[in-house]
C-alpha cells in the first residue's frame, strides 16, 4: 500500500511539473554554475521537458537518455539528477537510483522542497 501512495505522488509530483515550464537555471548561484550560452540553456530546457514527458508516458528508458545527455550539458544541475533517479526507481533499479538522488543531493543544498523530493526518493530506494 506505501508503495502504491508513493508511486501515485510521484506520479502526481511528475504530472504537476510537466504542467509548469521549469526554467533550467533555477536559483543556479545558489547551488551550481550557470549556463552561460542561451543556446546551451534552451537545449537543456528542450531535453528535461522531452525526459518529463517521456516519464509521464511511463517510457522510462528512454527519459534516462535525455537526462544523461542534459547532464553532459550542465552536471551540476538537481534538478536532472532527481529526474534521473525518480527514473531509475519506476525501473525498480534501486542501486541507480540511490546513486542518482545522492548526487541530487550533492547539488540541491540550498533548495529546500528539491531536498524533501530528494530525502523521500533517498528512503524509497533503500525500502
Amino acid at each position: 500500500m506505501a508503495a502504491k501512495t508513493l508511486l501515485i505522488f510521484l506520479l502526481t509530483a511528475i504530472f504537476l511539473t510537466a504542467c509548469s515550464t521549469p526554467s533550467p537555471v533555477v536559483h543556479t548561484d545558489q547551488y551550481h554554475e550557470k549556463t552561460e550560452n542561451k543556446s546551451t540553456a534552451k537545449a537543456l530546457n528542450g531535453l528535461q521537458l522531452k525526459a518529463l514527458k517521456l516519464m509521464n508516458q511511463l517510457k522510462f528508458e528512454e527519459s534516462i537518455l535525455y537526462l544523461q545527455r542534459a547532464i553532459k550539458i550542465e552536471p551540476r544541475n538537481p534538478l536532472n539528477w532527481h529526474y534521473l533517479a525518480q527514473n531509475y526507481w519506476h525501473l525498480k533499479d534501486f542501486s541507480n537510483c540511490r546513486a542518482m538522488v545522492q548526487r541530487a543531493i550533492s547539488y540541491s543544498q540550498f533548495n529546500e522542497d528539491l531536498n524533501k523530493a530528494n530525502n523521500t526518493l533517498l528512503k524509497q530506494c533503500e525500502g
